[in-house]
This record gives structure tokens, C-alpha cells and sequence, in this order.
């Protein structure tokens, strides 16, 4: 009788035990699976001579480092006037200007009048200042660090919060040209930004493997999503959501109005003060920003801008507490 009584509670301590590390394993404990350091040249090209060593053999055969070759060639892009842009560095509360960035940041209510928007136009010569970082300069699982923290580390002018790729054990991960995670997540719609400044949204497939994209030119790859724009098209329904929310979140966002001219776009959610945007509003947001791409990064509480070393938004996960979330990576641009 005693035995009766005692194997199923050991059986339910096990199977408890098991489920308790599995979440742990999942959403807590740190797995470094390489150092990453890019080490951005100060030259006006920025060419990458990225050093990455990753333990994990299957990674670690994966990995390129041989530098964006490409994007070197990116800075003959024409992009609008040069009116934009400032022989010697110029910050205001809202802006930057160098010989080679633009940045302009416009701070608005949506139409409804129920959400605040920060869009960040950004104007580059080349497309080596627009980069991304990764938390404490590791790649792995649930290595996570503020967003502007990462920031600071690497000197960013402005910075939003990435894909969050951390969470995930697969989906494409290339950043500042090197392979990181070439496992496929199947049905991941991705963001690629070739070396000539362009967009491709895309679908993870057999056929259109991580190194096929690489070998196409591509510099960043981002697996998030869904695409939020295709040549001026929304490509989301009404009822199009993340993990089947219907609510309003917070969001971030990267739209492309053409090759080196983007627009870093971030919305407040979940307060009195700041409702969200659903998907669909995302959007037709980047629309009228004059977006031809755009792109859904990690929302929520990570939603994260910070500009000159300060959060520019109100990031927050319960809608009570402002405050920043730590994530794994960023996008940014740096001189």
C-alpha cells in the first residue's frame, strides 16, 4: 500500500522536475555558443573584418567571416540630396548629421488618436552604418541585454531592438554578413537586406536555405515577422496577428523607402496613454511613411528606440511599469 502511494509521487516530482528545467532550458538558462566580434573599421567604406569562434560543430561550419564585400560598393548610391547631410558631426533632441548619416526622428499620434508613433527616417552613403549587435557579443540561446545597453556598447546613434533570435532554436540568423543559425524554422517569413541597400522578404524553405541567400548578397537576415509591405503592397489582413494575438501591442518595425533611405518605426502600447497598433495599422503606418518594404521585428515589451544614449519610447511588457526588457540583439546605425 505504502509503495501504492509512494511511486506516483515520485513519478509526479519527475515528470515536474523535467518540465521545470525544460521552461528553464527554454526561456532562462544562458547558452554560449560562440563570441562574436565584428570589429567595424572607422574607414568611410566600413568594411567588416568580423573574428567569431563558435563551440558547437554544426555552427561553427556554417560560420562566414570573410567581410560584406559588397557594401563597400554601396556608398555610390545617390540618395536624395546632400542637403541632408553635415560636414562635421550635428545632434539635436530629435536628429543627427555626419558627411555620410541622416537621422531624423518625428514623434506622433496615428489617426485615431490612440497610440503614439516614433519614426526614425534614416538617410545613409553606405550601407556598412547600418548594422547589428548582439547581447554581450555572444551567439546563443537566452543571452539577453538591454537595448540600451547594447547601444553603448557599440557606439550606435540610434537603435531598435532585432528579432529577439534568441528565444528561438531555428530560423536564419546572418548579421553584418556572418551565418550564425542556417536551421530552417518552417513557415518563417525572414527579412533580407542585400548589399546594395534593397529588401527581399522571403520564405524559409528547403529551396531558399540560408547560404543560397548569403551567396545572393545578402548582408543582414532577420526571422521574425510576417512582411508587413511588398512594393507598396500590405501584405497583412486586419486579423493578421503574431501567435494569434488580436490585441493591440506594441511594435517594432524597418521599412525601406529605397536603397539607403529606411525608416526605424517603434509604437507604444498597453498604457492609458498609448494603446498599440494591430499589424495591419503597422502597415499602412510604414505606407504612409512612403515605405516600399517593411518588415515586423520583435513587439511587445521588447519595443525598444534609443537615440544619443536615451529611450526614446515608453517600452513596457505589463502596461503598468516602463521600463526596458533585455533581449538578444539589435539593429543600428554607427559611424
Amino acid at each position: 500500500m505504502r509503495k501504492a502511494i509512494i511511486l506516483p509521487i515520485i513519478l509526479t516530482a519527475i515528470v515536474s522536475g523535467y518540465s521545470t528545467y525544460s521552461l528553464l532550458d527554454t526561456f532562462v538558462i544562458e547558452r554560449v555558443e560562440g563570441q562574436v566580434d565584428f570589429n567595424f573599421s572607422s574607414s568611410p567604406n566600413n568594411s567588416n573584418n568580423s573574428t567569431i569562434s563558435i563551440s558547437n560543430s554544426e555552427s561553427s561550419s556554417q560560420v562566414s567571416n570573410s567581410g560584406p564585400s559588397s557594401v563597400e560598393q554601396s556608398s555610390t548610391i545617390q540618395v536624395g540630396s546632400d542637403s541632408y547631410f553635415k560636414d562635421t558631426p550635428t545632434y539635436t533632441d530629435s536628429s543627427y548629421a555626419d558627411p555620410n548619416i541622416y537621422i531624423n526622428i518625428e514623434t506622433y499620434r496615428d489617426d485615431k488618436d490612440t497610440t503614439t508613433i516614433y519614426a526614425a527616417e534614416i538617410r545613409l552613403k553606405s550601407l556598412g552604418n547600418l548594422r547589428t549587435a548582439l547581447a554581450k557579443n555572444s551567439y546563443g540561446r537566452n543571452i539577453t541585454q538591454k537595448t540600451s545597453s547594447m547601444a553603448r556598447d557599440n557606439n550606435a546613434i540610434i537603435a531598435i531592438n532585432g528579432d529577439y533570435y534568441g528565444a528561438q532554436e531555428k530560423g536564419y540568423v546572418l548579421r553584418n554578413n556572418v551565418i550564425l543559425r542556417s536551421k530552417m524554422r518552417s513557415g518563417a517569413e525572414d527579412l533580407a537586406i542585400y548589399e546594395d541597400g534593397s529588401f527581399e522578404i522571403f520564405k524559409e524553405t528547403k529551396e531558399r536555405t540560408l547560404e543560397s541567400i548569403a551567396d545572393q548578397g545578402a548582408y543582414q537576415v532577420f526571422s521574425f515577422g510576417p512582411g508587413l509591405l511588398r512594393d507598396g503592397e500590405v501584405l497583412v489582413d486586419e486579423d493578421d496577428e503574431v501567435l494569434y494575438s488580436k490585441e493591440d501591442n506594441p511594435r517594432c518595425a524597418i521599412g525601406i523607402v529605397e536603397p539607403l533611405h529606411y525608416y526605424f518605426v517603434v509604437a507604444d502600447g498597453r498604457t492609458n496613454i498609448s494603446k498599440g497598433l494591430k499589424l495591419y495599422e503597422l502597415a499602412n503606418e510604414l505606407k504612409k511613411l512612403g515605405c516600399a518594404s517593411g518588415y515586423n521585428l520583435d513587439g511587445g515589451g521588447s519595443a525598444t528606440m534609443v537615440f544619443n544614449g536615451s529611450v526614446v519610447n515608453q517600452p513596457t511588457a505589463d502596461g503598468r511599469t516602463i521600463k526596458e526588457r533585455s533581449i538578444s540583439d539589435i539593429v543600428y546605425i554607427g559611424t
